[in-house]
């Protein structure tokens, strides 16, 4: 068998199996199969809205399945697998299969199109499309179309982005096609600029400046003598106690005092002039010393024989 012949015939049994599921499980709400083949099985997983319904009472259902696949399919040592729809309205099988079972019961087709329409359009999708074909309000057939959003048609954006479903409605003039188009919240379609939303910044707080306290006095008055440590040159000194209006001691002149004194030489004491030795002459104050000289010396004779 050539490769190409073999994955005809694998697709044309997945669609079969595919349609075979659907009419099976159309209460079930059902949304798709995915057939993986595996080394020692096959693995079946049915995509359901109420999974539930496709297990059955016990498990029943889901055996029953698994005999029909294996004999009527040929799928051997079939492994059946339920998921559970996370977001039934964004999944376009699940809506045409909904349509479909309302128009068998008699619902109008204008009332339910726009009711899922607009259910889509809640759940987030970017848009929706349905389309009713048939003998819809009279003989003649015709079709109705309800859109809403964007689209893609076609390209790659309309394969990637775009879920697309049939169905098929039985009534008493003849049968309804349904075509229901998706369009995903998560698609992102090519020139359409996507803007981010800006992040939100809390109000700033006004913060009101409170009254100095005593222990912030205290520390900067700690800081400014810290500051003062560190300052060796008088000329800072100068400035800084002009600015506090402090008195400075002028230590350069005191310095330039002692360097005086210890340069100038020793002075001679002079003998000191009283007021009665200024009227007298020279002779005069020569006889006197002289006199002075000799009560000294005979004072001193005295002194001598006491002795």
């Amino acid at each position: 068998m050539s490769a190409l012949k073999y994955f005809i015939e694998q697709n044309a049994r997945r669609l079969m199996i595919d349609e075979f599921l659907a009419k099976e499980l159309n209460s079930a709400g059902y949304g798709g199969v995915e057939i993986r083949k595996m080394p020692m099985r096959t693995e079946v997983i049915i995509h359901a809205s109420r999974p539930g319904v496709v297990i059955g009472r016990r498990g029943s259902k889901i055996r029953e399945l698994t005999e029909i696949l294996e004999s009527d399919y040929q799928i051997a040592n079939v492994q059946l697998e339920v998921s559970e729809i996370e977001n039934p309205w964004l999944n376009a099988q699940v809506m045409s299969s909904r349509l479909a079972r309302q128009l068998e019961r008699g619902v109008r087709f204008r009332r339910m199109a726009y009711w899922i329409l607009r259910r889509v359009m809640r759940a987030g999708a970017i848009g929706c499309e349905i389309i009713v074909k048939g003998k819809l309000s009279s003989r003649r057939a015709r079709y109705q179309k309800f859109t809403q959003g964007t689209i893609a048609k076609t390209g790659e954006p309309a394969d990637l982005f775009v879920d697309e479903a049939d169905d098929t409605a039985i009534l008493k003039p003849g049968a309804i096609g349904i075509k229901v188009r998706i369009m995903k919240p998560d698609s992102k379609l090519p020139g359409v600029i996507h803007v981010k939303k800006p992040k939100y910044k809390p109000p700033q707080e006004v913060v009101l400046v409170a009254p100095a306290s005593e222990s912030d006095i205290t520390d900067e008055e700690e800081i400014v003598e810290a500051s003062m440590e560190g300052i060796t040159d008088i000329e800072e000194l100068r400035e800084l106690e002009e600015l506090d209006g402090l008195e400075l001691v002028d230590e350069e002149k005191d310095e330039d005092k002692k360097e005086t004194v210890a340069k100038s030489p020793p002075k001679t004491v002079e003998p000191e002039i009283t007021d009665d030795d200024s009227d007298k002459t020279d002779s005069e104050i020569e006889e006197s010393t002289l006199k002075e000289l000799e009560e000294l010396d005979e004072l001193d004779i005295v002194d001598g024989e006491e002795d």
